[in-house]
């Protein structure tokens, strides 16, 4: 068997020559940039509010039974939007019975998905208006355990005086009572003020007739505050704490 010649060496046509592998470059394709969102605070839901209609109840069947005097809060916008509930805790049975509107308390507020977004922690102070011996002093956290600011009282022997600072105890606001706090029929007014003198914003009691104050009121009430939109969430966060500390003070029976 005879093999077959080799053909003659022909080159290849320039549109099939091989280009070297090293000379392919193939871009790989952009992965997206991962951005991290801003992290809202956890009282965004006072971010378009600028008024606040608190309605108070207390729970009749712990204190039938013993259990301890104890307030239920609901905070809700203008538009009666439910923002907010607050549970009262605090530790002894015995203290509502005998320390009334003064007792010592923390104030747990959470949002509809049952979020504690705030805590109000309240030490006991036995404050009159004529011996300044002891001072209200409250201090409020967001998210618990990281404090925001406090409300203090101020002595005054003729009207009630409270200032808010923040956590680096920055004087916010001042609040300013009238001379007489009985809400028997009128309204009441505590305005709030910037410490330059600047209107921002009031926590008012409604005259609801005598009816209301003479049953109802013990058990059911309703206050409100207003603001500056424009002020932070935490500063209006204070203010309903202000708020609540101000009717603890002089509308708890």
């Amino acid at each position: 068997m005879h093999a077959s010649p080799i053909p003659p060496h022909t080159p290849y046509p320039e549109a099939v020559k091989l280009v070297p592998q090293a000379a392919l470059s193939l871009e790989e394709p952009l992965l997206p940039i991962q951005t991290e969102l801003p992290e809202l605070p956890l009282l965004q839901d006072l971010l378009p509010v600028d008024r606040l209609q608190i309605t108070k109840r207390l729970r009749i069947k712990n204190v039938l039974f013993l259990r301890g005097k104890k307030n239920r809060f609901s905070v809700r916008s203008s538009d009666q939007k439910l923002l907010y509930t607050i549970e009262e805790e605090n530790n002894h049975w015995w203290i509502g019975y005998f320390c009334y509107g003064l007792r010592p308390l923390e104030l747990r507020v959470m949002n509809v998905q049952g979020t504690e977004v705030m805590r109000i922690h309240r030490y006991y102070s036995c404050t009159a208006r004529v011996f300044p011996c002891q001072l209200q002093h409250l201090e409020v956290y967001s998210p618990p355990g990281q404090l925001i600011g406090s409300v203090e009282q101020q002595w005054s022997a003729v009207r009630p005086m409270y200032i808010i600072k923040n956590c680096d105890g920055d004087t916010l606001f001042c609040i300013n009572g009238p001379y007489v706090t009985l809400s028997c029929f009128r309204d009441v007014h505590f305005q709030i003020l910037r410490p330059d003198g600047t209107a921002v914003g009031t926590t008012s009691r409604h005259w609801q007739g005598l009816k209301h104050a003479l049953i109802l009121a013990p058990v059911s009430d309703k206050f409100g505050v207003t603001f500056d939109g424009s002020i932070s969430v935490e500063e209006k966060g204070l203010l309903l704490a202000a708020a609540l500390l101000m009717d603890y003070m002089y509308y708890d029976a």
